[in-house]
């Protein structure tokens, strides 16, 4: 049987083709704002050319992410924290929570043996779009987010920019800039700040465990941000490769299910 997970965030979409519970096939592209249904299709079919696969030869399609509404071809649609927690148990049997970086949210889920999840946290209004903050920092700094995670390694000499809002952050972090701040030092900042943000939501509504804690999203790429988070939280996180594509794998997965 062959099912299929979409996973429509707010800065790109990703694909992903099960094969007899099997990854067969997987991309990722740009969600297009407004026109990310014709994205979302186009991605589609980008995905079972390469597959050499058909429309007719997928048996169910599951969308998720903040744009799964836009993908109109779906046989059905779940939430993210659905998706997130059948990823996780399926990249780490023995996960006891999962949580989901990505460029908009950021979600804690924790996992219960009854139903699989229990009450989620999520990020409040001021730290959402921790994220694309790296993304536009990365462009402000003129280094890719490989370079940042690079020098994010390196003590930040005293240099802080704002960890309680991304606006005052990025604000901060100009101002730095303007100063003549060395790139390096604006980086480990900002690295700073959004590792700070997301221990706290970490945190929000109870101690989460120190093992079994799978991580996901975009995010999750990020070696300085996985680097610091760890060594805040104290949690030994599980990152999978491909960590990006942890929606997406959820939600075809529910779609072999159903």
């Amino acid at each position: 049987m062959i099912t299929c997970g979409i996973d429509v965030g707010l800065e790109n979409i990703k694909v992903l083709l099960l094969k007899d519970d099997q990854i067969s096939a997987r991309a990722c592209g740009r969600s297009g704002g407004a026109g990310r249904s014709a994205a979302a299709k186009a991605l589609w079919n980008d995905v079972l050319k390469s597959a050499e696969l058909s429309a007719s030869d997928v048996s169910k399609t599951v969308a998720t992410g903040r744009g799964r509404k836009d993908v109109t071809f779906a046989d059905f649609c779940v939430t993210e924290p659905i998706a997130d927690a059948k990823a996780a148990l399926r990249i780490y049997p023995k996960a006891v929570s999962v949580m989901d970086i990505g460029a908009d949210q950021v979600r804690v889920i924790p996992l219960s043996e009854k139903n699989g999840t229990s009450q989620p946290a999520f990020n409040q209004k001021c730290s959402a779009g921790l994220g694309t903050l790296l993304r536009y920092m990365s462009m402000r700094l003129e280094m890719t987010l490989d370079d940042i995670g690079a020098c994010a390694h390196n003590p930040a000499g005293g240099v802080t920019v704002n960890d309680g809002c991304i606006v005052f952050a990025e604000l901060d972090a100009l101002e730095l800039l303007n100063q003549n701040t060395g790139r390096e030092d604006v980086a480990c900042a900002i690295i700073e700040a959004v590792v700070v943000r997301l221990n706290a939501i970490l945190h929000d509504k109870t101690a989460p465990p120190k093992e079994g804690v799978v991580l996901i999203g975009g995010v999750a790429k990020n070696a300085a941000v996985v680097s610091g988070l760890k060594t805040r939280s104290g949690i030994d996180f599980i990152v999978p490769n491909h960590a990006e594509y942890g929606g997406a794998l959820g939600a075809a997965l529910l779609a072999a299910e159903n």
